[in-house]
């Protein structure tokens, strides 16, 4: 051999390990390994949803929705022996891990785009966003800032040497603060700003008409599991209830309850009733995410949401909206704000919750199948060349 070409390859991420093929956003290279990072996410995001929702649904389960209120009692002076007091530990261990949704996104999201010095960036952006934005855009928005950043800082100190002590510090750490900042000066004061109009324009509507209402409401809690929109209309419920617990605020909690229901619902439905439209971990995934969505847990969702945010929350937002318009409209109250089924006993109108519930999950499982199927699948002949390729790259990246 004359002569040795010297090949320098990134650290592969999780997320290129098995690409999904199926998808051609615009026949842009960068669109479609984004896409497929997001495919693949529902591996790594699932198993944090599922155990912070399977935890909430066990506190539930031994020390019903009252164990929420009387957590910090329980911790603190109930004894160990007692089943409350497990059930209190277990609540505030699964609300701790689902706070962990946005930071896990943007951390996820900047390794697929930066590699390794991507994570502590995206991670910490992702922190930053749970106060202004949160949710899965949340999380995407911070680890796409932050990956960007990380890359194009990783490019300007190309000629500096790479495995220096001061080099491997100074990219995370310029590339965190820079996203940090455009969230909290830019980014963070328009949502504020948009969430504070949504304050100021919900009382209003309550005087009015009580479809509208409910279609406001359950478009502001399917726009994105556990965001701040969603909290919003969730916090404006449940704040009605504790101040001023009458009729109206009654129907309003039990509103954005019903509508909070339908994502994780919908979505496992799909998995069941067409399943070759999701990947083998999403179908996996959804075989639990009903019973998130029956606890009203809206995070269930959000590993859906992260895989394919263009299909599935237009698909949860349609499905939301007819169930908070139809529940407003029946008139079922819930005098709690947590809990889904688990607080049935404070639920007026049942079955005319149910039904409204049972419409709102049709309209998003039929919206979100329709939603996946028009996306164009790569021929099989494009596919066995992909695999070729990479098969035959392999042993390079290895030597390298």
């Amino acid at each position: 051999m004359s002569h040795t070409r010297k090949r320098t390859t990134r650290t592969e991420a999780p997320m290129d390990r098995d690409p999904i093929s199926g998808d051609h956003l615009g026949g842009r290279p960068v669109a479609v390994r984004f896409g497929r990072w997001l495919v693949g996410s529902t591996t790594y995001l699932g198993a944090l949803v599922a155990i912070g929702g399977l935890l909430t649904v066990l506190a539930y389960a031994v020390g019903g929705t009252g164990v929420a209120s009387n957590a910090g009692t329980l911790l603190n002076d109930g004894p160990l022996t007692q089943a409350d007091s497990w059930a209190a530990l277990t609540l505030q261990t699964g609300t701790s891990a689902l706070l962990l949704l946005t930071p896990v996104v943007g951390g996820y999201v900047a390794y697929g785009i930066a590699g390794r010095q991507g994570i502590l960036p995206g991670a910490i952006s992702g922190v930053v966003a749970m106060v202004s934005i949160g949710g899965v855009l949340g999380g995407i928005l911070s680890g796409v800032l932050a990956g960007t950043t990380t890359v194009l800082l990783q490019r300007a100190t190309g000629r500096l040497p790479q495995r220096d002590a001061v080099t491997m510090a100074l990219v995370p750490a310029l590339a965190t603060a820079v996203t940090a900042a455009v969230i909290f000066e830019f980014i963070g004061p328009r949502v504020s700003s948009l969430v504070d109009a949504l304050h100021d324009a919900l009382p209003p509507l309550t005087w009015g008409n009580a479809a509208v209402l409910g279609l406001v409401l359950g478009l502001m809690v399917g726009s994105d599991p556990s965001g701040t929109i969603s909290k919003a209309a969730i916090a404006f419920a449940a704040t009605g209830i504790q101040v001023a617990p009458n009729s109206l605020n009654f129907k309003i909690m039990a509103t954005v309850m019903a509508a909070g229901m339908v994502p994780p619902l919908a979505l496992s439905l799909a998995t069941l009733v067409r399943g070759r439209l999701f990947t083998p971990t999403e179908r996996s995934y959804g075989k639990v995410s009903w019973l998130f969505g029956a606890a009203f847990i809206p995070e269930g969702a959000a590993p859906f949401a992260l895989a394919d945010p263009l299909r599935v929350l237009p698909a949860t937002l349609a499905g939301s909206a007819v169930t908070g318009t139809l529940t407003m409209t029946f008139g079922s109250k819930m005098t709690d704000s947590i809990g889904g089924v688990f607080a049935i006993g404070k639920l007026s109108s049942p079955l005319l919750f149910a039904a409204a519930v049972a419409a709102g999950v049709l309209v998003t499982t039929g919206a979100v199948i329709a939603l996946k199927s028009l996306r164009r699948a790569v021929p099989a002949k494009t596919n066995a060349r992909a695999a070729s390729s990479r098969h035959a790259t392999e042993p390079e990246a290895a030597i390298a």
